[in-house]
């Protein structure tokens, strides 16, 4: 067996989200030398529950002794439901994880970067080939449209989430790092756990991207969705504002103390400068 290969094969299926347990079933097939085999594989989301059948083959240089993860065929589980399955394609990069799969099976989207590709001709038959460039969008599954072996058609779509997220009510979001970690989660097409600040309270939600909408929605512990309003970019500055110390309240009074008795100063000064002008045209005898 090609060491070299399985350690390649098995860190790429840890870090798709098929942990390390595959690892040694893996080593078994692979010690058998098959030129084709495939391996189970299930993991708990929740309530819900993905069941896979992932397929290797080996390669064409049979002289590197070379073997390939290549698809997986990934049926999901949810109470109440009817199971889905869906076979999804794996190369050497810009692959999904299995977290990822996951949210576009129960209906959500991904954003990732994505490469190019446009339809080119081979041995008569025309292919989508990648061009070598790249993209980032969202991607998730058109679950109107499949295919002939009732896989769903991928549907990409582009919106600038970074620049939404800040529209709402959302604690934390004024820091940099804090809404850096919520991208994060919400371009895997997680439910995003946060605090909404509503008339000066908080309240635990769930957030989720809808790019097909170009906004976010929210949804209260008992799953239910929440109507959350937009709001102004000063009206997110004053609701994210920190409590300030003691030290900062008092150089603040401070400041609006000295800012009053110039603004004061100011206005004496106009009033008599006013009264001067108007005895001076008295004076002349101007009407006044």
């Amino acid at each position: 067996m090609n060491e070299q290969s399985f350690d390649y094969v098995k860190n790429q299926l840890f870090y798709l989200g098929f942990g390390e347990e595959i690892a040694k079933p893996l080593r078994v097939k692979m010690e058998q030398n098959l030129a084709e085999f495939t391996l189970p594989h299930t993991r708990k989301f929740g309530q819900d529950e993905t069941s896979s059948v992932l397929h290797f083959s080996k390669g064409d240089q049979k002289d590197k002794d070379m073997t390939f993860f290549n698809r997986a065929d990934v049926t999901l589980k949810q109470p109440g439901k009817e199971d889905l399955t869906q076979t999804f394609f794996y190369g050497k990069e810009y692959n999904y994880t299995l977290q990822e799969r996951y949210n576009m099976m129960d209906g959500r989207a991904a954003y990732r970067e994505q490469p190019k590709v446009a339809p080119k001709e081979e041995n008569g038959e025309t292919r989508m080939k990648p061009t070598g460039e790249t993209y980032f969008g969202w991607r998730a599954l058109d679950f109107k449209n499949a295919d002939k072996y009732g896989n769903f058609l991928p549907k990409t779509m582009f919106w600038n989430h970074q620049k939404e997220i800040g529209k709402y009510p959302i604690k934390g979001i004024e820091e940099n790092y804090d809404k850096q970690r919520l991208l994060a989660k919400l371009e895997r097409g997680n439910k995003v756990d946060v605090i909404l600040v509503r008339d000066g309270h908080e309240m635990p939600a769930k957030m989720v991207a809808n790019p097909k909408m170009a906004r976010l929605d929210f949804y209260d512990t008992n799953g239910q969705i929440l109507m959350v309003r937009k709001i102004e970019k000063q009206a997110v500055d004053q609701t994210q504002k920190t409590e300030m110390t003691p030290q900062e309240v008092q150089r603040a009074a401070i400041a609006r103390a000295q800012e009053e008795k110039q603004g004061e100063g100011q206005n004496q000064v106009a009033k008599e400068g006013q009264e001067q002008k108007q005895e001076q045209r008295r004076r002349q005898g101007v009407r006044v």
